[in-house]
């Protein structure tokens, strides 16, 4: 679970944090201590092609604090996307949460 789980983003945003604050079920911070988390979007229906798979930056893992900031081309395409953080430890998938990221046109 996401403290936001629906992301609006205009078109050729890029240079800014996406902030994730990842909750265990009962509300409480998921420590995210030792875990690689990854960023990845897709569009709505195609999960085999993703738009973004990138590291996501770990700002305060027993808070469970982590940010992706786009890079130039993240988001040039109007559409709707799925996003999707998964944590791993090792080679096992600790756990993923997901929403919507819809990119709307910019101005």
């Amino acid at each position: 679970m996401a403290e936001t789980d629906k992301i609006i983003i205009p078109k050729g945003t890029y240079g800014i944090r996406l902030t994730f604050h990842v909750l265990n079920i009962d509300g409480t911070n998921y420590d995210l201590s030792g875990l690689t988390v990854t960023f990845k979007v897709w569009t709505s229906g195609t999960p085999g092609s993703l738009l973004v798979d990138a590291a996501c930056t770990i700002s305060a893992a027993t808070s469970g604090l982590c940010y992706y900031e786009p890079e130039s081309g993240d988001f040039d395409t109007v559409a709707d996307y799925v996003w999707e953080l998964e944590m791993t430890k090792a080679s096992f998938v600790d756990n993923t949460i997901s929403g919507e990221l819809q990119v709307t046109e910019s101005g």
